[in-house]
């Protein structure tokens, strides 16, 4: 049996009303450790994958390893029938397997409402990640800011609504967007230290200079969950997807991997080739 207990407006919640406009469907597996998600965009671009440990629920219980498929709109929508204050129950039994009830409970626990969501098949959304123990082989370089810079960075690049261009050598990270109406070019002045700094940008590891063109609608979409989190981690490569990561609580996380829009030119032959001659065996999103 999969029983998690959770307040209303918990973290979970918050997560999956931020995610609702990226994804349709997600996969999810359960174990004794914590609940995970996965998900596809429709467009391909970007692949989401959760993981919220045990601890940052009420109480959580799952008796054996467990996978099923979640309807995102649908579970969101059947969580905000709850009220302010009620506990919410989510559960799958081993006797039905089908589907997920849910359950919220009034604070004084004279109400109790009870759901029924039916479970879909999301095979099609797995896709092979990076589990973050060994990112600095994975990527030439990683850098941390706070979730108020980037919200901010992202609100000023909408201005110019064209492709976005991140950066970062040793000595600055900008973002970059150039359209019809002008451009805009934000820097980045980073500290330099394997222990990211709360209120300031970090660069944490660097193996020389990197740069990708990312859809500025796909940099929105990552954005909207940063409001839930306090620092936001970069991994950036020429021949992977690039990394957004939000930390929950010690152990948990949520990563977006968004794949660069190609560059053309000269610039853009060097990037085909970097990726035909990557050995780490990881596929760009396609």
């Amino acid at each position: 049996m999969l029983e998690l207990r959770m307040a209303k407006g918990s973290i979970f919640e918050d997560v999956l009303e931020a995610i609702l406009d990226l994804v349709n469907v997600a996969n999810v597996d359960c174990s004794s450790k914590g609940f995970s998600l996965q998900a596809l965009d429709t467009e391909h671009v970007v692949f989401l994958s959760l993981f919220f440990p045990s601890e940052v629920f009420k109480s959580y219980r799952c008796d054996e390893d467990r996978s099923m498929g979640i309807a995102i709109a649908d579970m969101v929508n059947l969580l905000r029938a709850s009220n302010d204050g009620d506990i919410i129950t989510i559960k799958v039994t081993d006797e039905n397997f089908e589907d997920i009830t849910i359950t919220f409970e009034s604070p004084d626990k004279t109400r109790t409402t009870y759901m029924c969501l039916e479970l879909v098949d999301a095979r099609s959304q797995r896709f092979k990640s990076s589990d973050g123990h060994d990112m600095e082989s994975e990527y030439q370089a990683i850098f941390c800011m706070p979730s108020k810079d980037f919200m901010r960075n992202c609100k000023t690049l909408s201005v110019i609504d064209d492709d976005v261009v991140i950066t970062v050598d040793e000595e600055v990270i900008s973002f970059f967007t150039k359209g019809k109406s002008g451009c805009v070019n934000i820097s980045h002045v980073p500290n330099k230290t394997d222990n990211p700094e709360k209120d300031s940008v970090t660069l944490t590891h660097m193996r020389g200079p990197v740069s990708m063109i990312l859809n500025p609608s796909y940099m929105k979409s990552c954005a909207k969950v940063s409001t839930l989190f306090y620092q936001v981690k970069f991994g950036l490569s020429t021949t992977r997807p690039l990394m957004v990561e939000f930390q929950i609580a010690e152990k948990g996380y949520i990563r977006y991997f968004v794949a660069p829009i190609e560059a053309k030119g000269e610039e853009g032959r060097q990037r085909k080739k970097a990726k035909k001659n990557d050995e780490t065996g990881h596929e760009m999103l396609g």
